[in-house]
């Protein structure tokens, strides 16, 4: 796991360093080790990673080099099936050095070239690969887009590129995009490939970027699975298969030379992953979790009960009401773009005691959700077209329920249902998933851009299995994978997600709907599959989430946080509707702890270091 950045410019300079800088400015991706190469006189391009070493940690220093030394290649992420790979070329009689995943890619790409290399390669990783000959540079971003890539275009032409926007940040003016920061205040992240700012550009997942003396063109690799339409339906011999393919999943991702652990929540995924694990594992294996002091929230007592059913060695950090202006300042200062999703809170606590405990690795359960119907949306959408013609009268009546704040509760379901029920179903789904509404804001149409390319892609697919491909592209994608991403790694941290292989993801999208979801009963295949590993109550539990309690503690210890938040904010939310979603909150009227968390992330990050 590293951060890697770099420049490049054909026919001019590009500077190392300004390229050190911002390679430096990714330490805390990668403190074990810093490297930086250069080619030509003067240079026309500098490369770098900061490394967090995992795999093979004297031998795996950056970049990888095949035998001429014409590829080079430097990695942010891990390769999973890089020993198969390394036996085959070496039973080819390609000479490799080292036990290094990068190494492998380097050969790989040598060999074979970029495209049939990158289909070969399992697991989650940025790229820069460069052809040193051919005087070409490739950035590659996975399938699923766990590690993240920005890039953008200088003034003088060179092509900057880094794992996080900071590294970008100082190479020249910026202006924000309204766009990005309207989605962002609709859907609580800014969708790939847009960033806050104008002409800088996140790459998308399944594609690769190339520049060279014939310009820049960018290629997607592979295309993310959409359902294919009826197959057999039988429960058991799907739950087999995915038993099959989880147990492959957690075996690569248990390799490392350091101790890996596991983020238990107690709910079905994580306990999953964990129950998996530790049957492969020769000794207890330590888990982590958080226990959230708020009614609701509190995941605790059930993460107990897994670990001890299964064995783990587990340990738990507490999250209260006090703690949140102290994480609340680590985040702001680390977060590059916004993103509202309040469990980044509890994430970043989460790290913490990860850290605290000495460990450099740990696996977690992302990503079931958005392959295995796991939201309530998905149920959701049955009803809409049914409950649309009565909207108005919904309206009121939705209004009329009393406000529970003990997590994610019906009233604040029913609300948020008949907000989208006048919109497309699409547009409809990301609204039911996010904060402020489109008429709150007077947001352009161009806003839904991404929302309404992932429908068409889906077009033809059931209406679950539509939901599903957007919660991966999206929610998924720009915001759990986000989320996860900088609070792992701002503790040089990796964590590593079975649910989120792509064998895993294709084999979902193959299997019928029903095996998914089947009239309440959401993740069928899943349960199924775990059935016997994991304790009855585990299997049968309610979905609770992973969250942060933000809507009670706005209303009380942390009101404080809202204090004049319209006014930093009025050039994008009126302030007459924002004064009175606080108001209403305050009073216990409705629950706004999305529109208010959205409004004081987007102010704190104005005010922070990377924002205006």
């Amino acid at each position: 796991m590293c951060g890697i950045a770099g420049l490049y410019r054909l026919g001019g300079v590009a500077e190392p360093q300004r390229a050190q800088a911002m390679v430096r400015s990714l330490a805390h991706r990668g403190p074990d080790d810093e490297a930086m190469e250069r080619w030509g006189q003067p240079p026309w391009v500098v490369l770098g990673a900061r490394r967090l070493a995992l795999v093979d940690p004297k031998g795996g220093q950056q970049p990888g080099r095949d035998a001429t030394g014409r590829i080079r290649v430097f990695l942010n992420g891990e390769i999973y099936n890089h020993a198969a790979l390394r036996t085959e070329l070496r039973s080819n009689d390609v000479p490799i050095r080292t036990a290094s995943d990068t190494e492998v890619v380097a050969h790989l790409v040598a060999l074979q070239g970029i495209p049939a290399a990158l289909s070969r390669l399992q697991g989650m990783f940025t790229l820069a690969i460069l052809d040193v000959e051919g005087q070409q540079l490739t950035l590659v971003r996975d399938r699923m887009g766990v590690k993240p890539l920005y890039w953008r275009t200088l003034s003088d032409g060179t092509l900057a590129w880094a794992s996080e926007l900071r590294a970008l940040h100082g190479l020249g003016a910026l202006q924000l995009r309204a766009e990005a920061l309207q989605a962002f205040l609709l859907q609580e992240m800014i969708p790939t490939p847009w960033t806050p700012w104008q002409g800088v550009h996140k790459l998308e997942p399944g594609t690769f970027l190339q520049i060279d003396r014939q310009g820049m063109r960018q290629t997607r690799w592979w295309t993310p699975p959409v359902p294919r339409g009826p197959a057999p339906a039988d429960l058991d011999r799907w739950a087999t298969s995915l038993h099959g393919a989880l147990q492959v999943a957690v075996k690569q991702r248990l390799q490392a030379d350091y101790e890996v652990g596991v983020l238990l929540s107690g709910g079905l995924d994580s306990s999953a992953i964990t129950a998996l694990a530790q049957a492969q594992s020769e000794r207890p294996l330590r888990s982590f979790s958080i226990s959230v002091d708020a009614p609701g929230f509190d995941e605790g007592p059930e993460a107990r009960r897994v670990a001890a059913s299964l064995g783990t060695q587990h340990q738990e950090a507490r999250l209260g009401a006090e703690d949140l202006p102290r994480l609340l300042d680590a985040v702001t200062e680390h977060m590059d773009e916004p993103l509202a999703d309040s469990s980044l809170i509890a994430s970043w606590r989460l790290m913490e005691l990860v850290r605290e405990a000495g460990l450099r690795c740990v696996l977690s359960g992302d990503g079931a959700d958005e392959s295995f119907a796991g939201y309530p949306t998905t149920l959701a959408h049955g009803l809409a077209d049914l409950a649309a013609p009565f909207a108005r009268l919904l309206g009121p009546l939705s209004r009329r329920l009393p406000t529970r704040w003990e997590g994610v509760t019906p009233d604040y379901m029913a609300r948020r249902f008949v907000d989208g029920l006048s919109h497309p179903w699409a547009r409809r789904h990301a609204i039911w998933m996010g904060a402020w509404l489109p008429d709150e804001l007077g947001v352009a149409e161009t806003v839904w851009e991404q929302v309404d390319a992932h429908a068409e892609a889906a077009a033809g697919a059931d209406p679950v299995s539509r939901c599903l491909y957007l919660d991966q592209r999206l929610y998924l994608a720009d915001g759990v994978l986000v989320k996860m991403d900088r609070a792992s790694m701002a503790h040089g941290i990796e964590v590593r997600s079975p649910f989120l292989d792509h064998s895993i993801v294709t084999l979902a999208a193959d299997m019928p709907v029903q095996m998914k979801l089947l009239g309440r009963q959401r993740k069928r295949v899943l349960k199924r599959a775990m059935a016997g590993l994991l304790p009855v109550e585990t299997l049968q539990r309610r979905k609770q989430g992973f969250g942060t309690p933000i809507g009670p503690w706005l209303r009380g210890p942390a009101k404080g946080l809202l204090r004049d938040l319209p006014e930093q904010v009025d050039d994008l939310i009126p302030g007459d509707r924002l004064r009175a979603v606080i108001a209403e909150h305050a009073a216990g009227v409705a629950d706004h702890r999305r529109r208010l968390w959205s409004a004081l992330i987007l102010a704190r990050w104005r005010r922070g270091p990377w924002g205006e």
